[in-house]
């Protein structure tokens, strides 16, 4: 049973190490860039304080649950994968393949794998909610390395214009700020107004007292 425990909590470990390829493609210039694991504790973070203060309908136990076991497919990979992928069976199968390697023998494995699926499927409220606090905690990221001076507006806008032709030209006008960007592309996927609002919020910040 402890080497169980033991066994998964290394191989999750790993987590620390792995850097968030977003902040590598736009040139962050921070001395430590964000990993996976902090990206997991950025999530569980928010995730209690939008409890706090809107009082979710919601089985915060499984919501937290969710928001570790989706991150773990990026254990011992090479890139971490984009967000936008969930069509692709390929790529489900391998983030499932190598979560059944991380968890293990832990004696729940099935129940965690199930709500790995329940994520990427997005067939519960909780599901949903994760997905979406996975954006907003990477945009505020983005909006705390902008207000730092880490995020050049340069790579920003350089960043956006990868986004497509059209999309490009709707929101290449609307970035004043570095981490506008990022934010104004991750609100097309926000269905609960909470996110949305916070997200106005997000860009609104003119520095990190507010």
């Amino acid at each position: 049973m402890n080497q169980n425990i033991i066994n998964y909590y290394v191989l999750a470990n790993n987590l620390k190490n792995v850097v968030r390829t977003g902040w590598k493609e736009v040139n962050i210039s921070s001395e430590r860039i964000e990993s996976v694991a902090d990206h997991v504790y950025g999530c569980l973070v928010l995730a209690i304080g939008l409890e706090s203060e809107y009082k979710l309908d919601l089985d915060m136990a499984k919501v937290f649950k969710m928001i570790v076991i989706k991150e773990l497919e990026k254990v011992n990979l090479d890139k971490e994968y984009t967000p936008d992928g969930h069509g692709n069976e390929n790529r489900r199968e391998k983030a499932r393949n190598t979560i059944q390697k991380v968890l293990g023998s832990l004696t729940n494995k099935e129940e965690l794998i199930a709500l790995f699926d329940e994520t990427y499927e997005q067939t519960s409220k909780e599901a949903k909610f994760v997905y979406q606090l996975s954006k907003i905690e990477s945009d505020l990221q983005a909006k705390i390395y902008d207000l730092k001076g880490e995020f050049s507006l340069e790579n920003a806008l350089q960043d956006v214009k990868n986004y497509g032709e059209e999309l490009s030209s709707e929101i290449l006008p609307q970035v004043k700020n570095a981490s506008d960007g990022w934010l104004l592309f991750d609100r097309r996927y926000y269905t609960d107004e909470l996110f949305v609002d916070l997200s106005n919020a997000i860009q609104n910040m003119e520095d990190l007292e507010d």
